[in-house]
């Protein structure tokens, strides 16, 4: 045998209202509810009264931020690796899908790799070097030309000598 729990019910209990809000609809409880909708129309009318907006009371104003000093240079010179990405990138051998936007991307990334120091965010070294590693993983994939035999033929593989 399970043992059930009585609802209890305090009627018209002003804090929380708990009657009406577990469903009680006795005089009592409703009384409290259309005492409790009053006392906050009434607090409403106050406030607009003096001028206060609900806005300011829902969300605090959004502080004003100086925007930053510490921002990547696009237009300072290539630094050590960018530079001798650009130099490995002249030497790319094979058209990877994607190429020409591969080759922005590194730049991009050994760009903010180079700056990083200047911006004092070590905390970007990480992620960063991983982006331009993906990178590299792309350019080393190339495709052959369109009907041009495969370099490894793996038919003769499947053929047994008895």
């Amino acid at each position: 045998m399970t043992k059930q729990r009585s609802k209890v019910i305090k009627h018209g209990d002003k804090p929380g209202l708990t009657g009406y809000r577990k469903g009680c609809r006795c005089d009592v409880c409703g009384q409290a509810k259309s005492d409790d909708n009053a006392a906050y129309r009434a607090k409403k009318k106050l406030q607009e009264a003096a001028g206060v907006e609900q806005s300011q009371h829902l969300l605090p104003s959004v502080p004003d931020i100086e925007p930053s000093s510490m921002a990547i240079a696009w237009n300072a010179p290539a630094g050590p690796i960018e530079t001798t990405l650009i130099s490995e990138l002249d030497a790319l051998i094979g058209e990877p899908p994607f190429k020409k936007t591969l080759l922005v991307l590194a730049k991009y990334n050994a760009r903010v790799l180079d700056q990083i120091p200047q911006l004092e965010r070590p905390d970007l070294i990480s992620g960063m070097q991983s982006r331009l590693f993906n990178v590299f993983d792309r350019l080393r994939r190339t495709e052959t030309a369109a009907g041009a035999s495969s370099s490894w033929d793996m038919s003769a593989l499947l053929t047994t000598d008895e």
